[in-house]
């Protein structure tokens, strides 16, 4: 007899975090662009001229057409030459990783200036929620309740912080769970510890898997611990390389001395067509993404457009998601270009082979409307 399943996963895109100002990805680059134009300052001297010139020279796109190319045109052609170790074009291998760094901090830099004075007033609604239904797996009701997660493909940090700062207000012993293997950026944060740490004291995790990584995530290269820290967009620090030094692994400081070796990265898995899931991390994060689509009764897709792209999402959707679960799509209909929509919801019936649920409104009506009941 099969398992009654009661579980609801929440898998979230880029169009999640738009209403709190958060560009979609297909509109990063022409954020630096114009970004850099209204407020240059924003971005180290002369860093939008060496990107620029890097389309120019390397890539062959003229200055008009810059502020469109799609990200995976960037990302797909340096990703694979420095996977096979092959220069490109003008390019050696090492310069590429250069490159490659210079967009990272580039669109860092955006998300950050765009991020730091949005309005998120939905995204703490939907943290509550997450807070709350997670709230019953306490004093060891995990074995028998788990009711709720969530899967992002999104590098933001607003829900993140939002459950963050929710589960701090309430005074639960209680974490965000990444599902992987984690460690305190600060030696004297006690607030970042493992989801089975916690559960074993009789607390409560709130599970939410990025599955491209975070800004607020660095690793150690050597023993690929990830570090975190809530509220602040670490995976910036190695490129403002505060106090003059780099961030480095305590850990491996301690067991071998202090190496370059130590120093801690940025582990974000950038738009290509050929993402690197090699990383430890990442394997046990997309192993634990599957098991939570494997024990869903409804899955609500939210600003996922589930492109062909990415296939690795939709090999894992095929692969893991029940014939019999649940599907619902959250997204926003413009009245102006009703056929995007239109392709989208059928996109996913396809997919899936079934109906499903679809609500035009966006994403902070759906919330204040169906999770706001929850109450």
């Amino acid at each position: 007899m099969l398992k009654e399943k009661n579980k609801t996963v929440y898998v979230l895109g880029a169009g999640f975090s738009v209403e709190a100002n958060a560009p979609s990805q297909e509109k990063l680059v022409f954020e630096i662009f114009r970004i850099h134009n209204e407020t240059p300052h924003i971005f180290k001297e002369g860093k939008i001229e060496e990107f620029s010139k890097f389309l120019n020279n390397t890539l062959g796109i003229p200055i008009n057409l810059q502020p469109t190319i799609p990200l995976e045109d960037i990302f797909t052609p340096l990703d694979s030459c420095i996977l096979n170790n092959m220069s490109y074009r003008d390019l050696s291998v090492s310069e590429l990783k250069e490159k490659r760094n210079l967009i990272f901090e580039l669109i860092g830099m955006t998300l950050q200036h765009l991020l730091k004075d949005s309005s998120k007033n939905y995204i703490d609604t939907f943290a509550n929620y997450l807070v709350s239904k997670s709230s019953i797996r306490k004093n060891g009701n995990y074995r028998k309740i788990d009711e709720v997660s969530v899967i992002s493909t999104n590098w933001d940090i607003l829900l993140d912080n939002s459950i963050y700062n929710s589960i701090r207000a309430s005074n639960e012993l209680a974490v965000v769970d990444y599902c992987c293997y984690i460690s305190s950026y600060d030696k004297t944060d006690e607030t970042v510890k493992p989801g089975l740490e916690i559960l074993g004291k009789g607390g409560f995790n709130v599970k939410l898997l990025k599955l491209h990584g975070s800004l607020n995530w660095l690793q150690c290269p050597r023993c690929h611990r990830i570090y975190v820290k809530f509220n602040q967009k670490i995976a910036m620090n190695p490129f403002s390389n505060i106090n003059g030094e780099e961030p480095s692994c305590k850990h491996c400081n301690d067991n071998f001395g202090k190496f370059k070796s130590h120093n801690l990265n940025s582990n974000l898995i950038m738009p290509t067509f050929l993402k690197d899931l090699s990383n430890p991390q990442y394997k046990i994060i997309w192993q634990n993404a599957g098991i939570e689509l494997s024990e869903a009764k409804k899955i609500v897709f939210i600003g996922y457009s589930l492109p062909q792209a990415d296939f690795e999402m939709r090999q894992l959707l095929s692969r893991m998601v029940d014939k019999k679960t649940e599907i619902e799509v959250v997204n926003w209909k413009d009245d102006q270009n009703p056929e995007i929509y239109e392709n989208l919801i059928q996109n996913f019936k396809q997919f899936f082979g079934r109906n499903i649920k679809d609500y035009k409104d966006g994403t902070s009506k759906y919330i204040n409307k169906h999770i706001t009941n929850y109450y």
